[in-house]
């Protein structure tokens, strides 16, 4: 196991950037955004600001190839529902006077 111990100061780097992109997160959904772009652009500053929390404050920048298997595998599962769901509710109305649509 590295013994390689992370700075205060990248933890604060880290905070303070935690604290930005919380603040960008409020502006984008008070912005005049058409369709939704306003959810694809809060998922996409909470993906960066998960990642964040994963890399820095979990540690998991400093762990073995096998805690990065199970993220890679963790994150795989998790998009592959996501995109399901999405292709799910895309294609709704797709088929007119189908039932339960």
């Amino acid at each position: 196991m590295n013994s390689r111990i992370l700075s205060p100061t990248t933890y604060v780097i880290v905070l303070v950037a935690l604290v930005l992109l919380t603040l960008l997160t409020v502006g984008v959904s008070f912005a005049p955004l058409a369709g939704g772009w306003h959810i694809a652009i809060g998922l996409s500053i909470a993906m960066v600001k998960g990642a964040l929390v994963l890399l820095f404050f979990m540690q998991a920048i400093q762990s073995p190839r096998l805690t990065w298997a199970v993220i890679a595998v963790a994150v795989t599962g998790l998009s592959l529902l996501l995109l399901l769901t999405y292709t799910d509710y895309v294609s709704r109305g797709m088929i007119p006077g189908m039932p339960g649509h």
